[in-house]
Order: C-alpha cells, then structure tokens, then sequence
C-alpha cells in the first residue's frame, strides 16, 4: 500500500485518500478531457442560458439516465435542511435516503417526498 502527504493532521491522515481537487484543478481536469479526448464537462450551473442548461441536461439524460434527487445537488440532501421554493412553501428535510427524502411543509406540517413537490424530478 502507497501512502502520501498527510492531509488529514492524525494518525490515519498518511493512509487516508488525497483530499478532493480545488476548483482551478477540476477545472483543469476538465480541460485535458477536452484537448485530449473530446470529452465536454460542463457543470449545469455554469450555464447561464436556460434553453442551452436544458438542452445539455436532456441529452445527458437519453444518454445516462434521470438523475436521482441526491445526485441533482451534487450532494445528499440532510437532515435539518430548509429547501425554500420560491413560491412562498417552505420545506424542511426530516429523512433522507438514495431513494427518497422526505420534507416537512412549515406552514402546516404537511408530509411529502421531494419527488411529490417537484424538486426530485
């Protein structure tokens, strides 16, 4: 087993996996894939123009499959979370799982999935 520089400070640190890349190194990772391979990544938040977000995020879909409410964010939904609509609703996460999370309505304490509210689509 190779071990490198700690990036953790303890014990564990020298066998721990190297923390994740900055942003400017994804970045550039981004950019071999492109030189080198013909690869585009694009991250859809980067995309300033709502019919080119959609067009790229349809054909990432036919080719890759509907992504799960966990993996829109880029991370798990947690506990404790507010998701605020922007329609006046505010919605609380009280469980998550890969399947599903559930939220809680504030106004009322109304019980729903993410899916039911439309932000697992």
């Amino acid at each position: 087993m190779s071990t490198h520089t700690p990036s953790i400070p303890c014990a564990l640190g020298r066998i721990a996996p190297a923390s994740p890349a900055s942003p400017d190194e994804l970045r550039a990772m981004r950019a071999a894939a492109w030189h080198r391979q013909g690869i585009v990544v694009v991250p859809l938040d980067e995309i300033g123009d709502a019919w080119e977000r959609a067009l790229l995020a349809s054909i990432a879909t036919r080719l890759y499959g509907a992504r799960s409410a966990t993996t829109q964010r880029g991370r798990p939904w947690r506990e404790g979370e507010v998701i605020e609509r922007g329609d006046g609703e505010t919605w609380t996460v009280i469980a998550a799982s890969a399947q599903c999370v559930t939220v809680r309505r504030r106004r009322d304490g109304a019980l729903a999935t993410l899916a039911q509210i439309g932000e697992g689509k």
